[in-house]
């Protein structure tokens, strides 16, 4: 039996034992009792794509498109259009509360959907979303578990149906993390230590958990958020350390008959800054955010970092983060109908440091990125009808300088068509 019908028969046995539970405590006092709740969707996408694009889970993730790779006769191989249709991102959520502990109400919250790997004689469609556990006290909220980055904001993030939420321009990344919120009158205060699990950082042995692990210090996050009236405003600064190695090899014996190995402890340390903003009121609401990174392309955006100091003798390298602006908005008007407009933009700035040695990342080839969304929806009982445009255009270029800014680029671009179909439950 596929992986997926084991948890779906899961699923309804531990919703029918709850069920059995909950009924058999119904009698005893309401702060032992535990309720589980399940829901989610069924969701199915059809897309035309005028060009081949950087993509994932069977192009429903589209990102950018590719560079021009010419033929023996000079014709582009990544011109051709392609159709695909999908059903991989049907979702079941599981919410449980209940009992009451340290004074605190006690949720914990569980996502699965069907878009895992995929392999020719196996395959495990099933993939954990999200898996965690939370303390709320009146103002204070201690969060356990993987979910959103706090990059992401789930209170401020694209409106698109596309799987892709606005990436390459919006942070993307569900981690492992200890969250901590305060809330004090219109203004909350987030903090967290994160680490990392599907989305990784980029590194010599490809992408990996194992660099941020061995810096010895998570992802540190600090937010603050303030809400005057119908607005959102927040301001956040992010600041990670990986270590991209833990031995270097001599480049003048490296054809030798033995070895020549040297621990290293070099990290590269990157920091971002984001700020963003929130009008709801009524059927219209505005969105907008705009962040200064490094080294961010464990969020599914360009950006990664370069070798800037290389010691031929030990082989020890030096390390400084590429720099990358990005922004996009986004403009909602409706209710049961629903009309979108969303435009992004990132933009390469090159290192801190002159580069000597190798890069790693995504889209380091890439000088800027910027795309263009228009989106209809319309919603019957629980059934919800989409139809959404995307045209996206990437900069390829070569590198003009030693810090890896461009001055000169050609622009490629992809035009999505996509047709949603959700069914709520």
């Amino acid at each position: 039996m596929r992986a997926k019908y084991w948890v779906l028969l899961f699923v309804l046995l531990a919703n029918n034992l709850f069920g059995q539970e909950s009924e058999e405590k119904s009698t005893i006092s309401d702060d032992r009792k535990i309720n589980l709740e399940l829901y989610g969707f069924i969701k199915s996408d059809v897309f035309y794509d005028s060009r081949q694009n950087v993509e994932a889970l069977e192009g429903l993730l589209l990102i950018f498109p590719k560079d021009i790779a010419y033929d023996e006769n000079g014709n582009d191989m990544n011109a051709k259009s392609s159709l695909g249709i999908v059903d991989i991102s049907t979702r079941l959520t599981g919410k449980i509360t209940g009992p009451d502990i340290l004074g605190a109400k006690l949720a914990g919250h569980f996502e699965i959907d069907w878009t895992g790997i995929t392999g020719t004689y196996f395959t495990s469609r099933v993939r954990l979303r999200h898996a965690y556990s939370k303390l709320n006290w009146e103002k204070t909220e201690l969060l356990f578990g993987r979910t959103w980055h706090p990059m992401f904001v789930t209170d401020c993030y694209p409106s698109v149906m596309s799987l892709n939420t606005g990436i390459p321009f919006q942070p993307f990344n569900r981690s492992p993390m200890l969250k901590l919120s305060h809330e004090m009158g219109k203004f909350k205060i987030i903090g967290a230590a994160i680490s990392q699990s599907d989305y990784v950082s980029s590194g010599p042995d490809g992408k990996s958990a194992k660099y941020i692990k061995n810096a010895d210090i998570p992802n540190l996050h600090l937010q603050l958020q303030y809400r005057p009236g119908s607005f959102l405003l927040g301001a956040a600064v992010d600041y990670k350390s990986i270590m991209p190695r833990l031995t270097t090899e001599s480049l003048i014996n490296k054809d030798s008959d033995y070895d020549s190995l040297f621990v290293t402890d070099e990290k590269v340390n990157s920091i971002s800054y984001m700020g963003y903003l929130k009008y709801k009121k009524s059927k219209l609401e505005i969105k907008a955010k705009a962040v200064y990174g490094q080294n961010l392309s464990e969020s599914i955006m360009p950006g990664g970092y370069a070798v800037s100091s290389l010691d031929s003798i030990t082989g020890h390298e030096k390390y400084s983060p590429y720099n990358h602006f990005y922004t996009w908005g986004n403009i909602i008007y409706g209710d049961q109908t629903k009309l979108g407009l969303f435009g992004g933009y990132t933009k390469n700035l090159g290192a801190n440091e002159p580069i000597v040695g190798d890069t790693y990342g995504m889209a380091l080839n890439v000088d800027y990125i910027y795309r263009v969304a228009s989106t209809v929806s319309h919603k019957i009982k629980n059934v919800m009808m989409a139809l959404e445009v995307e045209y996206t255009v990437a900069a390829y270029g070569d590198v003009d300088n030693q810090y890896g800014e461009f001055t000169q680029s050609h622009e490629v671009a992809n035009t999505r068509i996509m047709f949603s179909f959700f069914h709520f439950f």
